[in-house]
């Protein structure tokens, strides 16, 4: 290998030397009994299949056929991707969520998360995203709704169509942007009942609040989550739209009244952004919850240049945005707030939108799998074990994004040296576990 490329090995002493990978993989268990294949070699598999960005588990069944790949990546010996399902679908979830809670506890211990703290704080966001979905496969655990698709005939006919969805909450106020868990909705209930499931949860996982400020959207404006948020010590910044009406038209009616509390001009990456906000504590947050909140609301008119007919020529569009927070107004000025406001992207576009375009977080591996191991239920019959694969891959999958996503940014001194990106160093390790690889020849 080149000097200025990265390598596996040292990957792989990385991450055992400062997140104990490997005692955490010797944990991993599965439903099976006796298999010849183990978990480790299974998790091995599919997480550095994460890790290479791999196209599909069909190249990585391919790849696994090569004997100096099985011994960079710890595995026994070349298995096909059926093995893969069998063994995912069966999969013990606590380990790995152990894992992944001890990866973000280590970071944090190592100040991963202290570059770009607001006011000394640590700042997360929770949303929801649809994962797949499908009009003929199905498993126990999918949500299902009716769509109006068209048929051969032209017409539209209404249909059932199979989905998955999931909330999850992920550190977004520092260069490291790990995911600290996901919670999957069940059949019959909605977002907001997985998000306070999953808020309930975390706390307990991580022994403490472990961040400070929670972004959330206008969704989640619900007295449960503002009276969880208190008493576990979150700070709040929500999204407020008339989904709220009392509190809502109560801002409106007040900030209609009197001009802006500050104006001001912010650019920033080539854009130009002119600023009225408005900034008001002790508004009762509901007749239900008469609990006094702040609220504020940006008026915000964009310049940009756009071409029109192969002209440069400024465009200039305008928003409104209002918000309600817990956060106190000496120590979080309004501006700050409206900062924090807008992170709530980040998670959209350093989460979700990273996961699905380079990650394949929306693949439909392992979905409706028949072919499960079976357990002995208390009745004495043999059952299929429940259907873990889509949660297993999922969690490998938010491992190896906190992982590389540490490697890269913290441990590589290549990265900054050379602007290297994610997906380059993605590259530069497979090529490190392949550069040793036989050539494939047609046979005689």
């Amino acid at each position: 290998m080149k000097a200025n490329a990265h390598s596996l090995p040292s990957f792989s002493a990385y991450l055992d030397k400062v997140f104990d990978f490997r005692s955490h993989v010797d944990q991993l268990a599965d439903a099976r009994h006796g298999p010849d294949i183990s978990p480790q070699s299974v998790f091995r598999a599919m997480f550095h299949a994460f890790v290479f960005r791999l196209p599909s588990v069909q190249q990585l069944e391919i790849d696994l056929r090569h004997s100096h790949l099985q011994q960079s990546l710890g595995v026994e010996r070349a298995f096909r991707d059926d093995t893969l399902r069998y063994s995912l679908c069966g999969f013990d979830l606590d380990p790995l969520e152990n894992m992944l809670v001890d990866v973000n506890r280590r970071l944090k211990r190592s100040k991963a998360f202290d570059p770009g703290r607001v006011q000394g704080r640590i700042v997360a966001a929770l949303d929801g995203i649809e994962v797949l979905s499908s009009y003929s496969r199905s498993c126990d655990s999918c949500l299902q709704r009716r769509v109006l698709v068209k048929n051969q005939a032209g017409r539209k006919v209404e249909q059932i169509q199979y989905y998955h969805r999931a909330v999850g909450c992920q550190i977004i106020s520092s260069p490291v942007k790990p995911f600290l868990a996901l919670e999957w909705l069940q059949p019959g209930e909605s977002e907001d009942t997985a998000a306070l499931r999953l808020l309930a949860r975390l706390p307990t996982m991580y022994g403490s609040p472990f961040f400070d400020i929670l972004l959330l959207d206008a969704l989640y404006a619900q007295t449960p989550v503002l009276q969880l948020a208190r008493k576990i010590g979150w700070d709040l910044v929500v999204s407020l739209k008339a989904n709220l009406p009392e509190l809502y038209q109560s801002a409106i009616r007040l900030f209609a009244q009197r001009p802006p509390d500050s104006s001001y001009t912010e650019l920033r990456q080539g854009k130009a952004y002119q600023i009225k906000l408005w900034d008001t504590e002790g508004l009762p947050f509901s007749i239900d919850n008469p609990e006094l909140v702040r609220v504020l609301r940006a008026e915000e008119t964009l310049v940009q240049n756009h071409y029109r007919q192969e002209k440069l020529e400024p465009c200039t569009t305008e928003h409104e945005w209002l918000w309600f927070t817990t956060l106190d107004q000496r120590t979080f000025p309004a501006p700050l707030v409206r900062r924090l406001g807008h992170d709530r992207w980040k998670q959209e576009n350093n989460g979700w939108n990273d996961l699905t375009q380079n990650w394949a977080f929306k693949h439909d591996f392992l979905h409706a799998c028949r072919h499960r191991p079976k357990h002995l239920a208390p009745d004495g019959q043999r059952q299929l074990v429940p259907n873990h694969g889509l949660a297993a891959v999922t969690l490998i999958l938010l491992l190896a994004f906190a992982l590389c996503s540490a490697f890269t940014l913290r441990h590589s001194k290549l990265v900054p040296l050379y602007s290297l990106t994610a997906v380059a160093v993605a590259r530069q390790l497979y090529c490190s576990a392949c550069s040793a690889l036989p050539s494939i020849r047609a046979p005689d």
